[in-house]
């Protein structure tokens, strides 16, 4: 998978690069091009790198200012390095692209030195600066120069020296130089394609350069953990998802962290409607998301087992699966984390309210059925529901939910009165709060008798 991919799935995900303040073009192509890693070595060297880009940003925050003003003017070239590779003859413009970037590779390659930053080695490119710029000017610009033909350089001084009556004599001469000036090109390309392998490469590491330097900054801003790569169970302590922490910090309110662990087993979570859970499915999403494509991690602590792929069944898929019932999306879509769960033991599966489109008998029995087989094939998931049900023996967490302080909750400040943290729970009854936050929203006070009396009635 694609990061361009994955962002289309999180919109967690999808704030997070978009909140990186990448410089180039090149730079942001090749970021969404990123594979999802499952390579340890690979993404620990890329972890040791952002903390090695990290503390030297600390060293001297002026690194940023400096590399970000010629970052900013790289141009994403391929076209014409395509072109070069292709051994076509390029023009001026093309010409013009590589020449320019060149110049910015050796002062980007310079500064690498100023401040000892070797984590990209690119490559010296003096040799094609020189090709493209004979005078030594070192400005960003080209044409051919006279420098290249002495009788270039002589046609064009005749031409300058006709007067207007001189018409038909003037057209012969440019016709001429014309002629001069097209070998010319011919020949610079043939000279440039020698280069070509060089400069593709420069131009890989500084886009490279460009996301490494992105990522240590939002690291900074962010409060970011290295992730720990292990082996059996990903934690986090105090994982945030900053998306909906922004959107609280709009609204005067607090994000309250989330400690898990995740096993080689389903995990059942509980809790009553407004308690988060959604929500902490997609702050695990995200947390596994930044980890494989290389990133650091929004919680104080993170120990993260890498995984092939995660399966989400977050939303109602009747859109995507046109003409089918909510309940058949739905079904589609947990089988096919079934018969993927078969075949490769090594994905992480999320699941937000299993059989929410049925009635709880057939829910509840579908519930069981899909944490007995995740739990034969011992694969990473979590799971919630609001079915009371569930017999199977799992391991449950459930969120706290409403505190006991009632007097002081209304409908403006009840969020400031869930506690969103989990805990280990043995209780196959799911929380009963919904009429006590309806109460509290200020629903009509019949329509909550009426339900009190529905329950009394049910229960008897």
């Amino acid at each position: 998978m694609k990061l361009k991919t994955a962002i289309d799935i999180s919109s967690s995900l999808k704030f997070m690069i978009e909140n990186l303040e990448l410089q180039s073009n090149i730079g942001k192509q090749i970021l969404l091009n990123l594979d999802f890693c499952n390579d340890k070595i690979e993404l620990n060297r890329e972890f040791e790198a952002i903390l090695f880009m990290k503390n030297k940003i600390a060293e001297n925050t002026k690194i940023v200012e400096d590399f970000n003003i010629k970052l900013y003017r790289i141009k994403d070239i391929r076209g014409s390095l395509n072109n070069l590779k292709g051994r076509n003859t390029l023009d001026d413009i093309e010409l013009f692209e590589i020449k320019n970037f060149c110049i910015l590779s050796e002062e980007i390659r310079k500064l690498c030195d100023l401040y000892r930053i070797h984590i990209f080695e690119i490559p010296h490119l003096q040799q094609v600066i020189d090709i493209l710029d004979p005078e030594g000017n070192k400005v960003p610009t080209f044409y051919v120069y006279d420098a290249y033909s002495e009788e270039l350089h002589k046609l064009r001084k005749k031409i300058k020296s006709l007067g207007k009556e001189n018409i038909a004599e003037i057209e012969k001469l440019r016709f001429s130089a014309e002629q001069i000036e097209d070998t010319i090109r011919q020949s610079l390309s043939a000279d440039l394609f020698v280069h070509v392998d060089k400069i593709i490469t420069a131009l890989e590491k500084i886009a490279k350069l460009d996301i490494l330097l992105s990522k240590s900054i939002q690291t900074i801003e962010m409060n970011l953990c290295k992730p720990e790569i292990t082996e059996s169970i990903t934690s986090y302590k105090s994982l945030i998802n900053p998306q909906i922490d922004e959107l609280l910090k709009f609204q005067n309110k607090k994000y309250q962290p989330i400690d898990i662990e995740i096993r080689k087993s389903p995990c059942l979570i509980t809790g009553a409607n407004m308690s988060g859970k959604t929500v902490l499915l997609k702050t695990v999403a995200l947390a596994q998301y930044l980890a494989q494509f290389g990133f650091f991690i929004p919680a104080k602590e993170a120990k993260v087992c890498l995984v092939d792929k995660i399966m989400l069944c977050m939303d109602d898929k009747q859109n995507e699966l046109k003409g089918l019932s909510s309940f058949a999306a739905e079904i589609l879509e947990i089988n096919n984390i079934i018969q993927e769960s078969k075949n490769n033991s090594n994905v992480l599966v999320l699941i937000d309210e299993l059989a929410k489109t049925t009635n709880p008998v057939e829910g509840s029995a579908i519930v069981n059925a899909v944490l007995e087989i995740l739990d034969q094939q011992e694969i990473r998931s979590l799971i919630t529901t609001h079915y009371s049900d569930i017999h199977y023996k799992t391991r449950r967490l459930r969120v706290k939910g409403l505190k006991e302080e009632s007097a002081k909750i209304n409908k403006d400040n009840i969020n400031d009165y869930i506690d969103y943290s989990l805990i280990e729970t043995e209780e196959t009854e799911v929380p009963h709060e919904a009429i006590r936050i309806a109460e509290i929203l200020g629903v009509d006070g019949e329509f909550i008798s009426e339900i009190r009396k529905q329950l009394t009635t049910n229960s008897m």
